[in-house]
């Protein structure tokens, strides 16, 4: 039995490396990272961002001896949790977390032992480096406890601002010989909570400095990057998207699954070549759903194939995506509204335009909205990006009459799930894709009128209450197998909550059964899920 790891949360530093499919992109992509260039990194759920991270934080700390280049990696996962009466608790938050993951990281390089002049500068006390990694620690989590009572008061006496961090960089890089520090920021913002992203866009640029360089990945549509932050000025935005025409997109995705899974279902995978290639393309360059969907395939024969695309691709990808509206109560409009808008008349415009020509042997899988579109449109429009069913391909593309607009790309694996067969429709489909057929949207067309306009922006207080909410709800809400779930039930750990107020220890004490490595990675998936899960 097959039991893929489909987060990157979940594979150990040392494995990464295994693991890694190397195609031009990526190594594109990687290659930034490594550089000292400020990098914003976007892509959807399960696209890998937070595997190229951590690929470049093992490629850096291999190269360290000689280039002198620390990559801290810093996962602001856990930003929900925030909800204090401090005005600026997440700024205080991301500093003492970047604070303890730099400090950690210099550990574990044997460059930081007792006390250091520079460490000091971190701290209004003289710590020694252990002491100042322990308090930074401590700070970080009381913050992120801080859901349990709204009234928490911290002091910050001890958290530096960002003048002080940075004067403290530059002794601790002069003192180590160290020559640039890279921070790696993952899961950087609560998606619905603009006011943290765009203090953490703030932070992102004024921690720039000859010392220091960030990297963020991000996802896209929802990411708010405020009035103080230009990307065209203050960074270099990447963005990771595997194109289903592109040349060797079908054997790196197959690698992918090639790497995790056991005998059998890559004797199936070979076996039946075409079947996997239609699976690989459903999954428009998203390892995640590929993996997801394989797992379910394990003889890989037509039936299979045909059924899993028609039941993920119809019913899976969407439990996401209205889920939002479900926990987020003021965006509901707009996650119902676009759900319709592409199951209703996207998909089925696109179908019939396929049908037509097929003839000519042409296929799309795109549609186009104008530019002047109603705002609701293209927030409900990035809200599908978020969640991967929709990608933005291209702006300011001309369609009838030479009016602009964006291109947009669907889900391969939607299209493919309205067929009677898949399989026996996917390769012609593929092999004929064009961007020049597009269904077209006007600025006044009148789906949109159908737009509730009851829509409101979503405040703190909404944030903690939907919060509460969630943490009640079973764990059977998370996206894990079915022996973990059974696991952490047999164990007591019923409620998403449960698993979250449970240490690592603890954990491992519970359900000691299974073994220890087991029982580690049992807590660490759950817990890596439903901070994404809480996150929107």
């Amino acid at each position: 039995m097959n039991d893929f790891r489909l987060r990157t949360e979940d594979i150990r530093l040392d494995e990464i490396q295994n693991l890694f499919v190397s195609t031009t992109l990526d190594r594109e992509i990687i290659n930034s990272l490594k550089s000292s260039k400020t990098i914003v990194l976007e892509g959807s759920r399960g696209t890998g961002k937070s595997f190229l991270l951590r690929m470049s934080e093992v490629e850096l700390n291999s190269s360290f001896a000689t280039d002198k280049v620390l990559p801290v990696y810093i996962s602001f996962v856990a930003s929900p949790l925030i909800h204090t009466n401090d005005p600026e608790q997440f700024k205080h938050w991301m500093l003492a977390t970047i604070c303890y993951e730099l400090l950690r990281a210099l550990r574990r390089k044997g460059l930081l032992i007792g006390s250091s002049p520079a460490t000091a500068l971190l701290s209004s006390q003289n710590e020694s480096s252990g002491g100042l990694e322990q308090k930074f620690g401590k700070i970080m989590q009381a913050y992120q406890d801080s859901y349990k009572s709204s009234s928490t008061n911290f002091s910050i006496e001890d958290i530096p601002d960002v003048r002080q961090f940075k004067d403290a960089v530059e002794e601790i890089c002069e003192e180590t010989k160290i020559r640039r520090i890279y921070l790696l920021f993952d899961e950087a913002v609560h998606i619905f909570r603009q006011e943290q992203q765009r203090q953490f866009f703030t932070l992102f640029r004024d921690l720039r400095s000859p010392y220091v360089t960030c990297k963020a990945a991000v996802y896209p549509g929802v990411t708010a990057y405020g009035t103080t932050f230009e990307m065209s000025h203050d960074a270099t935005h990447l963005r990771v998207e595997r194109d289903i025409s592109s040349e060797g997109y079908l054997e790196s995705m197959k690698e992918i699954v090639l790497k995790q899974a056991d005998g059998k279902l890559q004797d199936a995978i070979m076996q039946n070549g075409e079947n996997f290639a239609v699976l690989a393309y459903a999954a428009s360059g998203n390892p995640r759903m590929l993996l997801n969907t394989a797992e379910k395939c394990p003889r890989m024969r037509t039936n299979e194939v045909n059924e899993t695309i028609k039941d993920f691709y119809r019913a899976d990808i969407w439990t996401e995506h209205t889920g939002l509206g479900t926990r987020y109560a003021g965006h509901r409009s707009l996650v119902d509204w676009g759900r319709n808008f592409i199951e209703r008349h996207v998909l089925p415009a696109t179908r019939q335009k396929n049908e037509v020509r097929a003839e000519h042997n042409e296929s799309t899988c795109y549609f186009w909205i104008h530019r002047d579109a109603p705002e609701l449109v293209k927030e409900s429009l990035r809200l599908l990006e978020y969640t991967g069913i929709v990608r933005k391909h291209k702006d300011a593309v001309r369609a009838t009459d030479s009016e602009l607009g964006t291109r947009y790309e669907l889900k391969f694996g939607c299209i493919l799930a309205l067929e009677s067969s898949p399989v026996a429709s996917g390769m012609s489909l593929i092999k004929t894709l064009t961007a020049r057929r597009l269904t077209e949207y006007g600025m006044r067309n009148q789906l949109f009128q159908s737009l509730d306009l009851d829509f409101h922006s979503v405040s703190d207080d909404d944030i903690r209450e939907m919060l509460m909410s969630q943490l009640e709800q079973s764990v059977e809400q998370l996206r894990l197998s079915a022996w973990q779930i059974n696991t952490l039930r047999q164990h007591n750990l019923c409620k998403i909550r449960d698993v979250l107020e449970t240490s690592e220890e603890d954990m491992k004490s519970r359900i000691r059964g299974v073994g220890e490595k087991r029982a580690a990675r049992v807590r660490n998936a759950a817990l890596a899920e439903l901070l994404e899960y809480l996150s929107g």
